[in-house]
């Protein structure tokens, strides 16, 4: 151990101190009592006036002085070994530092360290120890200085807190004033961890629960289609872009885990809900298809359709067809390129596959899973036992993108289940 970590510690400073005291008190009381002890025998020896009882006091003051002389030394033995220890440094070389203000100096270090852990791991143990080492200091100023520094950190701690109590009890405005608080913190460094660590625990506890799941929820009520615009411009005129929800359908992504269940729901899920906001939904168009990940800026104006191969004529669709938005299919594989981040993952929209719900009364498709009839198909957002329906979210003809529920025995469907990691 070198000196520098002994030394800086103030807790054996003060010890220390103490030592220092101690052999201050000895250095005056010693040679007080011993000539207060040779003054007694003396004069307890001349007043008996025996040659014996001088004799015997004289060699009894000498055994006193050389005992007061060994225990007055005793300081410089110790200074001695202190100097001559000093290329390497032990608990002896502390003794002459150990002053009330470099034992104040010492408690400061170890504050403004600790205070830096805090910063670090945000935790109320750590700040509980930092808190303990200010109050160590006996220096007001000092003490007031640290103090607002530590509790100038504590606000993080409490926005972190806050984060799990929201994760644990999600609540949608909860979310979005924790997130708020984040984003006004001027330290770079905190506020991108504490973002992460948002992102992170919300799509591991939240979920799903971080999105309004209501399909009657007045956010869904009253929304338009683009009529022309396209939806660079509407996100534009919200004060957002294309580029941010790109960015908010990958986060939503990455916090659930990429090609899980939950991945392509909260895709489809960010894209709904945000629009939502700006009171728009996209419109249902048949053959209106996107297979790529991202979300096409053209949505709503003409563009150069990708699929018309399927459309009943092909000519016509590559000559005038409007492209306003998705169809029941192009907006289900949208959400699954998404949900895996493959521009070439696609999946089956009609055909035979999976078993029919006609006549269930409990799930048999779970989130992430497709329910699908001879001319429709909706994603699964996940089942609702007290409603005995599944809650989805699908692109329909006479609406657009929308929440909506299925019922369990919905006749005509099948279960078309998805294959995904977890």
């Amino acid at each position: 151990m070198t000196i520098l970590n002994i030394c800086d510690n103030g807790d054996v400073l003060s010890i220390l101190r103490i030592i220092r005291i101690a052999i201050t008190i000895i250095r005056i009381v010693v040679p007080i009592l011993l000539i207060i002890s040779i003054s007694i025998t003396l004069l307890n020896a001349v007043k008996d006036k025996e040659n014996d009882l001088v004799s015997k006091a004289l060699k009894s003051i000498v055994i006193k002085i050389i005992a007061a002389i060994l225990v007055f030394m005793i300081p410089t033995f110790v200074n001695l070994l202190a100097n001559i220890s000093s290329k390497d440094e032990t608990y002896l070389s502390c003794i002459k530092s150990a002053t009330h203000e470099n034992i104040i100096a010492a408690y400061r270090l170890q504050a403004e360290k600790l205070i830096d852990t805090v910063t670090k791991t945000l935790t109320k143990s750590d700040y509980n120890i930092a808190k303990s080492m200010i109050s160590k200091i006996k220096d007001d100023g000092i003490q007031a200085e640290l103090n607002a520094e530590l509790e100038e950190v504590k606000k993080y701690i409490d926005i972190r807190d806050e984060i799990y109590r929201v994760a644990n009890n999600y609540d949608r405005e909860a979310y979005l004033k924790v997130r708020e608080k984040i984003e006004a913190i001027k330290d770079q460094e905190v506020r991108e961890r504490l973002l992460a660590e948002l992102k992170e625990v919300i799509g591991k506890k939240g979920s799903l629960n971080r999105y309004v799941l209501d399909p009657n929820d007045p956010l869904y009520r009253n929304l338009r289609h683009f009529d022309g615009k396209s939806l660079k411009q509407v996100l534009e005129e919200n004060g957002s872009s294309v580029e941010t929800l790109e960015l908010q359908i990958k986060e939503a992504v990455d916090a659930v885990g990429v090609g899980t269940r939950q991945a392509p729901v909260v895709a489809a899920l960010t894209l709904l809900e945000t629009l939502a906001g700006y009171k728009y939904q996209i419109n249902y168009e048949w053959g209106g298809k996107w297979h790529r990940v991202g979300i096409n800026p053209n949505i709503g104006v003409v563009i150069t359709p990708c699929c018309c191969e399927s459309h009943p004529n092909p000519d016509y669709c590559r000559k005038t067809y409007i492209y306003k938005g998705f169809d029941c299919s192009g907006f289900v594989n949208w959400a699954l390129t998404n949900g895996f981040r493959d521009n070439n993952y696609q999946t089956k929209t009609t055909g035979s596959s999976g078993q029919s719900l006609a006549g269930q009364n409990s799930a048999i498709c779970d989130t992430g899973d497709a329910l699908v009839s001879d001319k429709h198909i909706v994603l699964v957002v996940k089942p609702v036992d007290e409603m005995k329906s599944y809650l989805i979210v699908e692109s329909t003809g006479g609406y657009g993108t929308r929440l909506s529920y299925y019922p369990y025995n919905s006749s005509g469907y099948r279960c078309m289940k998805i294959d995904y990691s977890n």
